[in-house]
């Protein structure tokens, strides 16, 4: 087993997988967004070390076309295609429907989709898009696979929800508004990519709690995976970035993920490293590879808050859809 002196900040998710030499063959993982950046390199890495990998995009096209981008360096990867779209309900039913029917296990989902800072909108089921898709849909997502993934409870079944540092830069030491999750007084997009990555975080711990008092063996992680080059600065400009700058109370440690920008292979290795290490601390934030405290928001352990965005998920989500009976 690897020491942790051998793993800094800008260790590789293919690194990690050398130090590890995990076999993950026989094990089925779910990726979301993984048709680019982090979460296609993440797809890539798990299936190169022999995890079937479940590619779920909003196209069948970008699904097929991150296989065979994919399969450019790992020829012999198994990957399935299916359509997903985060920001719709009824497509996330159908894409676990769709996914039941193959009849596999469930032993690693990646809750890695996201969208950053964008203008003021809303989903087709009337929710604020950056809480729908960052938030929201995840949080469907893994309520209607949680008893797939209990059927295969294992020190080795995990769950790792893609958050950001943007949990600590843009919110206050007081944490969630939750009376503003869905935009209902008013909008900002730094603030409520904020609000949406944080939830990312209180949403991790309830569900570890939850799994721990059932007495169910399964790994939850929250993650940041630092400053990394992708597509999900696609909607920063300039007046955007300035907004960001002077919406973040840290912006030292702002200014420190700026000077670690890193690239997607690295950018990768923090959910690589949640899905494989036998170190990993169930309920912990990582970033770097490592447990993190630096850039989490005050209010993470706050079970209260945590209870409460997670009856308020359900509640907005009851209005829409039913619920999974068996849900955790």
């Amino acid at each position: 087993m690897a020491e942790n002196t051998q793993i800094q900040w800008n260790t590789t998710a293919e690194d990690l997988v050398k130090l590890y030499n995990p076999n993950l063959t026989g094990k089925v993982a779910i990726v979301t967004g993984s048709n680019s950046g982090i979460g296609l390199e993440t797809a890539r890495v798990l299936a190169s070390v022999g995890a079937k990998v479940i590619i779920p995009c909003r196209t069948l096209e970008k699904a097929h076309g991150a296989i065979e981008t994919i399969k450019e360096s790992v020829p012999e990867a198994e990957l399935v295609p299916l359509q997903l779209d985060l920001s719709d309900l009824s497509s996330i039913k159908s894409f676990v429907n769709a996914f039941l029917e193959l009849q596999l296990p469930l032993n690693l989902l990646v809750n890695n989709a996201g969208i950053m800072a964008c203008p003021k909108s809303f989903t087709k089921d009337g929710f604020e898009t950056q809480f729908a898709v960052n938030h929201l849909g995840h949080f469907y997502l893994t309520q209607l696979l949680t008893e797939k993934l209990k059927l295969n409870a294992s020190g080795g079944t995990r769950v790792v929800c893609v958050s950001s540092a943007a949990n600590f830069h843009f919110l206050g030491k007081e944490g969630l508004d939750l009376s503003n999750l869905n935009a209902e007084k008013s909008y900002n997009p730094a603030i409520a990519y904020g609000q949406a990555k944080f939830a990312n975080v209180l949403f991790a711990k309830e569900l570890q709690r939850r799994f721990d008092a059932e007495g169910v063996d399964i790994t939850v992680t929250s993650i940041h995976p630092g400053a990394v080059e992708s597509n999900l600065g696609r909607y920063l400009n300039l007046s955007s970035f300035w907004d960001s700058i002077r919406n973040t109370r840290g912006f030292m440690a702002l200014f420190k993920e700026i000077m670690r920008y890193k690239n997607v292979k690295m950018g990768a290795s923090t959910s690589i490293f949640c899905c494989i290490s036998p170190e990993v601390v169930k309920g912990e934030f990582y970033a770097d590879n490592a447990v993190n405290r630096t850039v989490l928001n005050e209010q993470a352990d706050n079970k209260e808050m945590a209870r409460q965005l997670w009856d308020i998920s359900e509640r907005l989500l009851a209005g829409k859809v039913e619920i999974a009976t068996n849900s955790v």
